[in-house]
C-alpha cells in the first residue's frame, strides 16, 4: 500500500488564534506613560512649592515653636538655628551673649529650666529676626 494514497482522516484545519500580545504591550505602554507623567507633574509642583519657600522662614518657624518646658532641647534648637539667623551685626552680638548663657543647659543630663533673662534673650532674638525677615 502506497502511504501516499491514503486519505488523511481526522485531521481539522487549524483555528485562528486571536493574538493581543501587541495591543497589550501598547496599553502597558500608555499605562506606563500615564504614570511617568503623573509622577512627573507631582514632583513639578512640590519642587515649585518648596523653592518659593525660604528655609530661613523655615528656620523662624522653628524658632518660634520653642517648647520652653524642655530646656536642653529649647538651648539646641536655639543655638542651631539662631547661628544660621544671626546674619546683621545686632543679631550676632546678641547670639554671642547668649550662647553662653545656653551652654549650662546643653551636655547635661539634668538640666535647671531656662532662666528669664535667657528667655528675654531669646525672645529679643526671634523678634529682630522676625523684622529682619
Amino acid at each position: 500500500m502506497n502511504p501516499e494514497a491514503l486519505p488523511i482522516r481526522d485531521i481539522k484545519p487549524l483555528l485562528p488564534i486571536p493574538d493581543l500580545s501587541l495591543y497589550m504591550l501598547v496599553g502597558l505602554v500608555v499605562a506606563g506613560l500615564l504614570v511617568m507623567v503623573a509622577g512627573g507633574i507631582f514632583l513639578w509642583k512640590r519642587w515649585q512649592v518648596n523653592r518659593r519657600r525660604d528655609p530661613r522662614l523655615q528656620w523662624l518657624e522653628r524658632l518660634e515653636r520653642i517648647d520652653y518646658g524642655d530646656p536642653k532641647k529649647a538651648a539646641y534648637i536655639m543655638t542651631r538655628y539662631g547661628r544660621l539667623l544671626a546674619k546683621e551685626k545686632r543679631q550676632k552680638e546678641i547670639m554671642e551673649q547668649l550662647l553662653p548663657r545656653l551652654e549650662r543647659y546643653k551636655y547635661k543630663r539634668e538640666v535647671p529650666p531656662l532662666d528669664e533673662e535667657t528667655k528675654r534673650f531669646m525672645h529679643l532674638f526671634i523678634e529682630m529676626t522676625h523684622d529682619a525677615l
